[in-house]
């Protein structure tokens, strides 16, 4: 019995060990096979097929950059002929166009104006450094704080009121009889309030006394503005809008230098002729 029990033995291990041989030689069988099958099928099928068409890469289109028209004055003097010409000047030069009516001019639009990815920004408004106080008067003792650029939101001295001790919005009256007070926002509001920043942004301010101190235009530099113009004094509209529309021209579509569009324009338009008032930049 125990010698039929051990020949019984040694034949199921020698079974086992033959099958595992196979399977052994049938993995490498296998294995080889998927080898050869990597190396051989692109040749058979360049051979039989021709070459592969490569698979067509896709080349993402550039957004074009974007530029805002802010239609502040539109509030009280429009200028629709001036809003159009800005806007073909703007579109023949490639820029994707965000016009802004005087409805949408708000303290609220100047927070967010940051977030909007503009490379140019071409505000069309009324600016000032005049504290509107009480009685109705005005007080222009602040100067060298401004220049603040109006909205078209009517004031209230119940809103915003942490904006205003602050002295980062004030009352502000437009220069004609019977005038609405407006909130108008200033450098302290640019610094503090508004979010996000203005990536190399070219910004024109076509507003009285809009460089008159370096104040505002260095509040957009510290958002990262790349340049501001605007004038150093007070400007009628009439002479804000041709030469404004001169130096869009030579800006964009001539594609001067921020210094060679500026001297050009006042070539050719010259200083305003009741103020004398005249172009400037920073930096």
């Amino acid at each position: 019995m125990s010698h039929n029990g051990e020949r019984d033995s040694r034949g199921r291990w020698g079974s086992v060990h033959r099958l595992l041989a196979w399977l052994g030689w049938l993995a490498g069988v296998f294995l080889i096979l998927i080898l050869v099958s990597k190396l051989l099928v692109p040749q058979l099928e360049r051979l039989f097929l021709g070459p592969a068409t490569p698979t067509p890469t896709i080349t993402p289109t550039p957004s074009p950059p974007k530029a805002a028209i802010v239609d502040q004055t539109g509030f009280s003097f429009p200028s629709p002929e001036f809003i159009a010409k800005a806007r073909e000047y703007l579109e023949e030069s490639g820029y994707k166009v965000d016009l802004y009516p005087p409805a949408e001019v708000t303290v609220q639009f100047f927070r967010t104006l940051p977030q909007k990815g503009y490379r140019l920004i071409l505000f069309q408004t009324h600016s000032t450094s005049e504290v509107v106080v009480e009685g109705g008067g005005v007080d222009a003792s602040n100067y060298p704080s401004g220049p603040f650029l109006f909205t078209t939101e009517l004031y209230d001295k119940r809103s915003y009121i942490r904006l205003q001790i602050d002295d980062q919005i004030r009352a502000s009256k437009l220069f004609y009889e019977d005038s609405p007070l407006l909130f108008a926002i200033g450098p302290k509001f640019v610094r503090s309030s508004m979010s996000g920043l203005f990536p190399d942004t070219v910004i024109i301010i076509g507003g009285c006394q809009s460089l008159a101190v370096p104040d505002l235009a260095q509040a957009f530099l510290d958002r990262g503005a790349s340049v501001v113009i605007g004038w150093d004094g007070i400007v009628d509209l009439g002479h804000n809008n041709r030469a404004i529309l001169h130096l869009l021209q030579a800006l964009t579509v001539e594609r001067l230098s921020q210094q060679s569009a500026i001297q050009e324009t006042m070539e050719e338009m010259g200083p305003d002729p009741s103020y004398g008032s005249i172009l400037s930049h920073l930096p």
